[in-house]
């Protein structure tokens, strides 16, 4: 659940990579991501996940002192997984301290990046206020795509023209049409996508929302279907996957272990939450 939801949208991670130390592990010393030492530090803090048979447990923002300075649900959504993080940072500054690199930063690109992946979107753009490469023009676009600059994200895109970087100016193009709502400009500046990109699984992921929004319901199912089998761990293949299983339960008042109602990568549910993206891009 939590890589479908939280961990795919980039807001989380970014904030993640730049303030916390991510660690993810089964309860079980005996599962596929079994750690005893991870283990036995969480359940020293929080005694009922010792059991063999415990809930869901939270994500838990823990200080290597093993101080809990937030927390979210499991079946959290993004916006309450990213507002944790950003209260535990406010309530404990202690955490949210410059790193020796941060400090190191001279140039207006390093200094908006920080910025941006701080949350600080508009201190981000102002850094970038003279862009000089068509690295800083794009980015620029990618800041003001998230702050809903439209315009802006246009104006900066029409400065990138090199081949190495064209399929991530058509997402951010793509990306303007999934949030204003434009279904049929999103699916036609998803056509025919290179498969070989490193923006294939997200665009293919997008196509299919695209395809859902306009009522073809079979062509979205197949696409995401398609993308599910991907053989990597990826935030829009569990998304897709996600995704294909809220639209094949709904209306279903439970999940089934049935083959029929398996998800693409072999998953009975995501019990709690259906895929936010099948009612349309978040309001801003």
């Amino acid at each position: 659940m939590l890589r479908a939801g939280p961990f795919s949208d980039e807001r989380v991670r970014l904030l993640a990579n730049r303030r916390f130390v991510c660690v993810y592990f089964d309860l079980s010393d005996d599962g596929a991501a079994g750690d005893p030492d991870a283990r036995q530090f969480v359940t020293k803090i929080r005694r009922e996940l010792r059991g063999n048979s415990v809930p869901p447990p939270s994500v838990l923002l823990v200080s290597a002192e093993g101080v809990i300075a937030g927390e979210a649900d499991n079946f959290a959504s993004t916006e309450v997984v990213y507002a944790a993080m950003r209260k535990a940072l406010k309530d404990h500054p202690e955490f949210d301290a410059e790193s020796a690199a941060e400090k190191a930063a001279v140039t207006p690109f390093e200094k908006a990046r920080i910025a941006f992946e701080l949350g600080k979107s508009k201190t981000a753009a102002d850094w970038l206020a003279r862009p000089e490469t068509e690295e800083e023009w794009l980015f620029l676009a990618h800041i003001q795509r998230w702050r809903g600059k439209w315009d802006e994200v246009e104006s900066a895109l029409e400065h990138v023209k090199r081949d190495d970087l064209v399929d991530d100016a058509r997402m951010e193009r793509a990306w303007a049409h999934w949030l204003r709502g434009d279904y049929a400009a999103l699916r036609d500046a998803l056509t025919a996508f290179p498969a070989d990109s490193n923006r294939a699984t997200e665009a293919g992921y997008f196509k299919g929302l695209a395809l859902h929004h306009l009522g073809e319901k079979k062509a979205a199912l197949s696409t995401w279907k398609a993308l599910a089998a991907t053989p990597e761990e990826d935030p829009w293949v569990y998304r897709a996957d996600w995704a294909w299983m809220t639209v094949r339960q709904s209306g279903k008042s439970s999940f089934s272990s049935g083959d029929d109602d398996r998800s693409p990568l072999g998953r009975i549910g995501y019990m709690g939450r259906d895929n936010p993206d099948l009612k349309g891009p978040p309001r801003r």
